[in-house]
């Protein structure tokens, strides 16, 4: 007998709808679902908004039935995964210093490529949250215009932590250009082929680094 298939978009969504249903730390919850989703897949724009898109969509129907301020659950479960995206942010941080630190080539590592990701990130978010709430029903969607139209650009978490680092890079790379070698370049150009794949390398690690450090807090 064939064993069904599990769709992970699919699981993603009903866990996000059981999180906000009577949770007291929607916030919280969503941040660490949205991390958890994020590190199982290539960090590509395309997965961030697939991810963000069926997070929100669990959201909306977890809230369907629910007596409370909706507008309040939706506000915390949209700072959830801005919190999460924040870590997004600062992986493609670490992994723009590793490669331009050990003189990347910027055609040939991937930092183009991964600039144009940070430039477009909030409006990826953005689009994510959007593209979910066209199947919210009508309540929903109020809510979800009230909260949105009050975000500009650049005033997310994310979004204004991935101006701040591709502000930041022009001055880093030159500086660590000047000082590179060329068997670093070699080196690094032969493990960072995919740049996408680094920065999900990055993100695990300073999330499991997160983690102890919460354990270490509450001994």
């Amino acid at each position: 007998m064939a064993t069904a298939k599990i769709d992970p978009d699919e699981m993603l969504k009903s866990f996000a709808a059981e999180a906000v249903k009577g949770s007291a730390h929607v916030r919280a919850t969503i941040r660490n679902l949205t991390l958890q989703a994020l590190q199982a897949r290539e960090l590509s724009l395309k997965q961030i908004g697939s991810v963000v898109r069926n997070v929100t969509e669990g959201v909306n129907l977890g809230v369907a039935d629910e007596k409370r301020s909706v507008e309040k659950t939706l506000s915390s479960a949209f700072a959830g995964m801005d919190d999460a995206l924040l870590k997004v942010v600062e992986a493609n941080k670490v992994a723009l210093e590793r490669l331009t630190e050990s003189g990347a080539s910027f055609e040939q590592s991937g930092i183009k490529k991964g600039l144009k990701e940070l430039e477009a990130f909030e409006e990826k978010f953005l689009e994510g949250v959007k593209a979910a709430t066209r199947k919210a029903s009508e309540s929903t969607k109020e809510q979800w215009a009230a909260i949105l139209k009050n975000v500009h650009p650049g005033e997310t978490d994310s979004g204004a932590r991935a101006a701040k680092t591709l502000e930041a890079y022009e001055h880093h790379a030159k500086a660590a250009i000047r000082s590179s070698r060329e068997t670093g370049l070699k080196l690094m150009h032969s493990v960072t082929q995919n740049y996408a794949t680094l920065v999900s390398g990055v993100l695990i690690g300073l999330s499991e680094a997160f983690e102890q450090g919460k354990s270490k807090n509450t001994r």
